[in-house]
């Protein structure tokens, strides 16, 4: 069941506006309920339980003091004296729904409150490669976004550095390092990770690990168990996870896979490396994985006009071509999988 956000301003058009955009794009834990007089919130209040009030006016909390809720946060419009329990009421709708799930997750009773999802028909897609240079990253990306055009997906990167910085047109104050704090600190659960999550068009995106060391703080059995929990007690479909430069330690990632495409180049060094990476697969015991690996030769990106359009440059471009044929008719092959693996999320 759904839990309720009050939002109270005085400002019809802020609040219905506001609402409606958190019931468009927040639609797994919360529904937005829109008030513009504190009578009408106040009747709505004595026959519904309210977890979170958003308010407008810093004058209004006085007026709101009678409301039961777990959560009470107030709107300003003065950026400076955004802080704890107050909110910036003028920036982004999705950077109002993040602040929201941070300060939300912290309480106690937060992770009872919302256990998490049914994971019925999830599943992983893998991109991995152990060559270089190869766009798995831009392949990853264009599958995300296409996917992102049918059904809820989240898109996650492991490379130690991405480029995302300068490739997506976005600021992001937390990221996969905060998740793997909580984890670790067995703290995590969906809500926070509703407070990490961003929107490249209909695809959701985790901003990826802020230093690389902090890969050293969990190890990839644990990174792929973190990666199996975030889908199981989420509302996406399917996760997309652009696995990074693991070396021997990838098997973990590619085993949580349904499928995995593994981008590959004809030279000398590209074909040794693959062949090496084959030969430790049957050293180690895991020749089944060999099963999900889908050899692919990706057209390069050229003639890159602008680094924040690249995302859209993909969609549009020889890439977002090639993906359109890759994935169609794929859905059976994951479903049939994911049958097999006894829907292990």
């Amino acid at each position: 069941m759904k839990k309720i956000m009050a939002v109270y301003d005085e400002d019809p058009f802020y609040a219905e506006r506001l609402s409606d955009y958190i019931n468009r794009k927040e639609r797994g834990i919360f529904k937005a309920q829109a008030f513009t007089s504190k009578e009408s919130l106040a009747e709505y209040s004595r026959g519904h339980e309210i977890d979170v009030l958003l308010t407008g006016d810093v004058s209004d909390f006085e007026g709101t003091d009678t409301i039961s809720t777990r959560q009470k946060l107030y709107l300003t419009g003065d950026e400076h004296t955004a802080g704890p329990n107050c909110i910036y009421k003028y920036q982004s709708g999705d950077d109002i729904i993040r602040e929201v799930m941070a300060v939300y997750c912290e309480l106690p009773e937060a992770a009872a409150i919302f256990p998490g999802l049914k994971e019925k028909g999830k599943q992983i897609v893998g991109i991995y490669s152990p060559v270089n240079r190869c766009g798995k990253t831009s392949l990853a990306l264009a599958v995300g976004q296409l996917l992102a055009k049918e059904e809820k997906v989240l898109f996650v990167c492991l490379d130690s550095f991405t480029g995302f910085t300068g490739l997506i047109d976005e600021c992001w104050k937390r990221d996969l390092s905060d998740l793997i704090y909580y984890y670790k600190q067995g703290r995590y659960n969906a809500i926070r990770l509703n407070s990490v999550i961003y929107y490249l068009g209909d695809m959701a995106w985790l901003p990826p690990i802020r230093f690389p060391e902090d890969f050293n703080q969990i190890s990839s059995g644990e990174m792929a168990e973190m990666m199996a929990q975030i889908l199981k007690g989420s509302d996406y479909e399917t996760l997309v996870l652009d696995i990074g430069d693991y070396g021997k330690q990838v098997t973990p990632l590619l085993e949580i896979c349904q499928m995995v495409y593994m981008p590959v180049r004809e030279d000398a060094v590209s074909r040794a490396k693959l062949r090496e990476f084959e030969e430790y697969l049957e050293a180690a015991g895991k020749r089944g994985l060999k099963e999900k690996l889908q050899e692919l030769h990706v057209p390069i990106m050229t003639g890159l006009k602008r680094m924040e359009h690249f995302p859209q440059e993909l969609l549009w471009g020889d890439m977002g071509d090639f993906v359109r044929k890759l994935l169609k008719g794929q859905r059976d092959l994951w479903e049939n999988e994911n049958a097999s693996c006894g829907n292990r999320f």
